[in-house]
């Protein structure tokens, strides 16, 4: 078995408040453009490499009690409100449910995207698990694996020709032109999310990094399916590295969809020693990356939480030199 493709350094995400009502605080509810735009601006100074926006058009009113909200931002409106008010961080659709909608319009809305914003563009697909939203789009819910890859083959088609061809069972065309064309050489990146190997074989095969469904897959099976695929010939044929995409709330205040959450803990000394541990520990498997969960009780908490994880959790291992108990002068004030 191949040893794992992991960078000398972790990238980070943040997984942005607001946005999603998953673990949603009560100061979320009220909370206004601007509060979204400041906490993003506030990853981007500390060294947050993408902020997050993910994806449902509807979900089962049955649901509702366990989420208590149905509002999910779309990605592409809200990653496109967000590039004009930053300049740096990446932008990542968390993930974005690429059977529900034509490989035309998801090509042309994410190639605009990335030369808006000049190259920040993270695509990241997925196929989602409810069968409603499947339904309502008019896609075979049990087909939608199949459709996917034929969707994210034929986006890439379309970012990378000049005239673009495919031909498909779900999708078709021949002698067309997609523009603009992505910043982002030969496209932006491809992550593939599941908590299946089916997930992480479609990512090997056509994506740049496997994005564990959010806080949906243990390190201990991230690890089996880790090992169980990098075996296979599609990951031996790969002239690339491949990324691995862990979640983490390394503060607390996660749980299971419909349980109380946990409490949060403070930003202190010994929170920095646990995430540093516990990422270390997902490293150990593979992982390269990490989305970072940091829910908290208002705004302002949530500012400081992100000015610690970047001075505190990021800077320690991103700079051997920078101890865990940085001095590093605060990040979350200050200008964008």
């Amino acid at each position: 078995m191949s040893e794992p493709d992991t960078p000398q350094a972790p990238g980070f995400g943040l997984f942005s408040p607001i946005v999603y009502p998953i673990n949603r605080q009560d100061w979320e509810d009220r909370a206004t453009p601007h509060d979204l735009v400041e906490v993003v601006r506030a990853a981007e100074r500390c060294g947050f490499d993408y902020v997050t926006c993910g994806d449902h058009g509807v979900i089962p009113a049955v649901d509702l009690e366990a989420y208590g909200s149905g509002r999910f931002f779309d990605p592409i409106a809200t990653l496109g409100y967000l590039a004009a008010a930053t300049s740096r961080i990446g932008l990542a659709t968390f993930v974005y449910q690429v059977h529900l909608r034509s490989p035309f319009v998801t090509a042309k809305s994410l190639a605009t995207l990335d030369l808006l914003s000049g190259g920040r563009v993270i695509a990241g697909f997925g196929v989602g698990s409810r069968r409603v939203e499947a339904e309502v789009a008019g896609v075979d819910f049990d087909s939608r694996g199949k459709v996917a890859d034929e969707y994210i083959t034929a986006i890439r088609r379309l970012w990378t020709s000049d005239v673009a061809a495919f031909r498909g069972r779900h999708v078709a065309f021949e002698d067309v032109v997609c523009a603009p064309r992505p910043v982002q050489q030969p496209h932006p990146p491809i992550w593939v999310a599941g908590k299946r190997a089916v997930s992480l074989r479609r990512a090997v095969r056509l994506g740049d990094a496997w994005v564990m469904a959010p806080w949906a897959v243990t390190r201990d099976e991230a690890a089996g399916l880790l090992a169980r695929v990098r075996d296979g010939t599609d990951w031996a044929a790969r002239t690339t590295p491949m990324r691995v995409v862990a979640s983490i709330a390394p503060l607390g205040g996660r749980a299971p969809r419909g349980l109380a959450p946990t409490p949060i803990d403070r930003p202190d000394d010994l929170a920095t020693e646990r995430a540093l541990v516990e990422i270390d520990r997902w490293r150990e498997i593979g992982a390269t990356d990490f989305v970072v969960d940091l829910p908290a009780g208002s705004a302002g908490m949530l500012l400081d939480a992100v000015e610690w994880f970047g001075t505190r959790v990021a800077a320690a291992l991103r700079d051997p030199v920078v101890p865990s108990r940085s001095t590093t002068p605060g990040c979350a004030a200050g200008p964008a």
